[in-house]
């Protein structure tokens, strides 16, 4: 009964077009996603591509905490996709709110994202992520950083023990 009077609700406030509406009803009748889940992207500032990250974060099991990361306006279906992609590969909210930052492009996002998958830490990663450096220089440098990891690794403790 709540669920039939919520999609008449959002229907008649003619606040969302036909493709929000359809990620509103998938929510309900094919993700079977709770009343909770669905007000979370149930909004008229999300284009219907931001409501499905979200719809599909619920759907692969994230937690609330981890969807509110993404659930904001100011974030691009992308940056949704790429921040929803840590957490579906085991990256810790710490690691995901690293990189949760709209100034980030959703390419630059991928390239800190792969960073950390690939084993680098959060300190490592630092060495690159920089809003200045567009997502090929993050590369590059990601690149560099995992194919001389055992030298920077050498020189942190040489430079640890002398000083």
């Amino acid at each position: 009964m709540k669920t039939n009077y919520f999609i008449k609700e959002c229907e008649y406030s003619n606040k969302f077009n036909d493709w929000q509406m359809k990620e509103i009803r998938i929510g309900f009748y094919e993700d079977h996603l709770t009343m909770e889940q669905i007000k979370v992207y149930a909004r008229p500032e999300f284009s219907w591509m931001q409501m499905r990250q979200i719809r599909e974060g619920f759907e692969d099991g994230l937690t609330m905490e981890q969807v509110n990361i993404y659930a904001k306006p100011e974030f691009t279906e992308q940056q949704m996709f790429q921040i929803r992609e840590g957490f579906v590969n085991n990256l810790t909210i710490e690691q995901v709110k690293f990189y949760a930052d709209s100034r980030f492009t959703s390419s630059q996002m991928f390239e800190i994202r792969f960073g950390l998958e690939d084993g680098l830490t959060i300190e490592e990663v630092k060495l690159y992520a920089k809003f200045r450096f567009d997502y090929d220089k993050m590369k590059q440098i990601r690149l560099f950083i995992n194919d001389n990891k055992s030298s920077i690794n050498n020189l942190k403790f040489i430079i640890n023990l002398n000083f």
